[in-house]
């Protein structure tokens, strides 16, 4: 596959994983505010917070938005194979369900029978998911059945069985081979997956072992694994096991980097120990605080101008979750796949991050369990400075990350013409914006006349602001000032496929109505 192809491969998917982004940052806030306003320091601060009203509203808030969070994978799953269907969308939706919980079944029971999973006794990586205990695959494992349900829906939604079998006929053909290509995935992921974990430990072994070069691979390696759902591999033995130190305080031993931490705060005349919170998230208040929101101001500002309010409300609401309550994934996931360089450059600046802390000892942690970066900062940081906190170092440091991915990013987008989101036009004719005074359903039949009738529509789809249309004869299609002119569109651009018309934030809506004119699913 030639670099272009797999550069499409990418972009495309990244396309069909907008839907379920969108909805990340929305369970970002609530969790984030949930979390936020129920921690034990703001309510030591602030006690009516623990009123029982409020106990219940930020608990309530926490679980609504957590139905998101906690479900990342199986949304992904569904939302790729509904994004690659041809047609008969609904039912690979379903498929995809079926799939992701087949593998998680399948896998499951295997390594129960086998011995690997004990259900008294769960390692890192194993728990419930959805009801089953499995090996958690992360979003790598939902993209990996999303895909496999999307070839197998567009290869045999429309087969024919012999009629002995002929009742799996067509699209119902499509949940049972579904179940059948899951199970075996399930059973190759339950030999996959244990070394994963393995390898995975033996690196927790080095970064507890190198000191400076330890903090930068665990920083860097916890965002490389973010795609993949294996990122807690890195963190979690860090957090709750001996790899996070093992210290006596207040006459208590206590294990693990959350443990110790925790106890530190509640000890008086106990300091930090930068060689347990490191491990607990120091550098993500530099990079989720401030780093992040530089890429995101980048994004912005390499937008096209029709696209830039939109995506200003996309960045706005991805931010506010990932400065204040460290939940960055929203944001990161917004150019993750369709850029995956940048990604790239990320996971290597947030290790950087996190050597800058360890040698500085910056003992702000920013795992949401503290209430995540912003909380953290003012009441472990600002609040601690007597135990050791160095808080101050958020000022340059902070300074010095947002402008380095200010800057990095915006070079990047440009000089390697990156899709992030709002950059998805190209080569567009714009004449300017001509006020519509029709109604939409009126201007959708003057599009489908003009793009050469019902009968040479094969399918409708949009992006931030482009009408997409799938034609079977694209040479059918009127002048581009037909449209910008006659038919109110910004502009207009042609592509071997069909037509690409640009409505801005219309274009969603009239996608819809589209399909609905034409009876498409």
């Amino acid at each position: 596959m030639t670099k272009e192809k797999i550069l499409e491969s990418f972009q495309k998917l990244g396309k069909v994983l907008m839907a379920p982004v969108l909805i990340l940052p929305i369970s970002g806030i609530l969790v984030g505010v949930g979390s936020a306003f129920s921690n034990p320091n703001l309510i030591k601060s602030v006690p009516f917070l623990g009123s029982t009203f409020f106990v219940y509203l930020f608990s309530l808030m926490k679980d609504a938005g957590n139905v998101v969070n906690n479900n990342i994978p199986v949304i992904f799953a569904i939302s790729i194979a509904y994004g690659f269907a041809k047609s008969e969308k609904g039912t690979a939706a379903l498929a995809s369900f079926l799939g992701y919980m087949t593998l998680n079944t399948v896998m499951g029971s295997f390594l129960v029978l086998k011995g690997t999973i004990d259900p008294d006794n769960l390692l890192t990586g194993q728990r419930s998911i959805l009801g089953v205990l499995t090996l958690d695959t992360g979003v790598f494992g939902g993209i990996i059945i999303g895909l496999l349900v999307s070839y197998l829906h567009n290869k045999y939604y429309k087969i024919e069985l012999p009629s002995v079998i002929s009742l799996f006929n067509g699209t119902r053909f499509i949940p049972a081979i579904t179940i059948i290509a899951s199970s075996f995935v399930g059973l190759i992921m339950a030999f996959v997956f244990p070394p994963i974990q393995n390898a995975l430990g033996a690196m927790s072994e080095f970064i507890v072992s190198t000191g400076s070069l330890g903090s930068f691979v665990y920083g860097t390696s916890e965002r490389l694994l973010l795609p993949f759902g294996l990122h807690h591999f890195i963190y979690l033995p860090f957090f709750f096991t001996s790899l996070g130190g093992v210290e006596e305080i207040g006459g208590q031993v206590v294990e693990g980097a959350v443990n110790i931490y925790n106890a530190i705060l509640n000890t008086p005349g106990a300091n930090f120990d930068i060689s347990v919170s490191r491990f607990l998230m120091n550098g993500k208040v530099i990079f989720a605080m401030f780093g992040l929101p530089g890429a995101a101001l980048a994004m912005y500002k390499t937008a096209l101008p029709a696209n830039k309010k939109k995506v200003a409300s996309l960045m706005i609401a991805a931010v506010i979750p990932c400065a204040l309550m460290g939940i960055s994934e929203p944001l990161e996931y917004s150019f993750l796949f369709v850029a995956p360089m940048l990604f790239g450059i990320h996971a290597i600046l947030s290790g950087v991050a996190y050597l800058l802390t360890y040698i500085v000892s910056f003992n702000v942690v920013g795992s949401a369990s503290f209430g995540g970066p912003f909380m953290s900062l003012i009441f472990n940081g600002i609040m601690g400075a007597d135990k050791g906190s160095n808080w101050l170092w958020v000022i340059p440091l902070g300074a010095l990350y947002f402008c380095l991915y200010y800057f990095i990013f915006k070079f990047a987008i440009i000089k390697w013409n990156l899709k992030t989101p709002g950059r998805e036009v190209e080569d567009v004719v714009i004449s300017g914006t001509v006020e519509n005074t029709t109604d939409s359903k009126e201007l959708l039949e003057a599009i489908i006349v003009a793009v050469g009738g019902k009968d040479n529509i094969e399918k409708v789809d949009a992006c931030f602001t482009r009408l997409r249309i799938t034609l079977k004869e694209p040479s059918k299609v009127e002048s581009s000032t037909h449209f910008t002119e006659k038919l109110g569109a910004n502009g207009v651009v042609n592509v071997p496929s069909g037509i690409q018309i640009i409505y801005g934030n219309k274009a969603a809506v009239y996608k819809t109505e589209m399909r609905e004119l034409l009876e498409m699913e």
